[in-house]
């Protein structure tokens, strides 16, 4: 692979992993998300900074996790609607608190 297209790669997974993680309600972490996918914090700010690519056991759990094919982690732009369900998914499927009498 060529140094522009690898890049180019990076910019993409790095935009579109900090969006979908933002976009949790509430907001996923760092942290949080290293948890979940068995690697270190520092590595998925890696990821978000362009600095490298994920190995490909982690992309596939990214995918897994934000419920995407593992290519849509490298699209220029995610489906809008995606994005909006990522965002409200966690308040839709929420049960209100009940009150301990």
């Amino acid at each position: 692979m060529d140094f522009k297209k690898e890049q180019q790669l990076k910019r993409c997974l790095a935009r579109n992993l900090r969006r979908l993680r933002m976009s949790r309600s509430p907001c996923l972490s760092q942290k949080m998300l290293a948890k979940k996918l068995g690697v270190t914090q520092k590595s998925i700010s890696r990821y978000e900074n362009a600095r490298c690519l994920p190995p490909v056991h982690v992309l596939v759990a990214l995918a897994e996790e934000f419920g995407l094919a593992t290519d849509a982690l490298f699209m220029e732009q995610l489906p809008q609607n995606k994005i909006q369900k990522e965002g409200t998914s966690a308040k839709r499927n929420s049960k209100p608190a009940k009150n301990a009498d």
